[in-house]
C-alpha cells in the first residue's frame, strides 16, 4: 500500500476511495474548467472519481509488477 499521486495510477490498480477498495479499470486525463489538471479513474464496480492530478491516493498494485521491477526492464533488471 502507498501513498501515490493521482496521475501515476494505472489500470489494474487497487485505489482506496470512501472507505472501499476499488479496481481500476481505465484512467482518463483532462483539465478542469479553470485550466487545471485533473485524472478520472473509472473502476469496475461504483461510480467514476474525479480528482485533481496531484491529489495523492492511496493505492495497492494488486495483480501486476511493481513499478521498476524486473519484470518490467526496470532499473533493478
Amino acid at each position: 500500500m502507498a501513498q501515490v499521486m493521482a496521475l501515476r495510477v494505472q489500470r489494474g490498480d487497487w485505489v482506496s476511495a470512501h472507505g472501499h477498495w476499488r479496481e481500476v479499470k481505465a484512467v482518463r486525463s483532462g483539465r478542469y474548467a479553470s485550466g487545471g489538471p485533473l485524472v478520472v479513474l473509472i473502476f469496475k464496480s461504483g461510480p467514476a472519481l474525479r480528482v485533481n492530478a496531484a491529489a495523492l491516493l492511496t493505492v495497492e498494485h494488486r495483480g501486476r509488477a511493481a513499478r521498476g521491477s524486473r519484470k518490467e526492464g526496470g532499473l533493478n533488471g
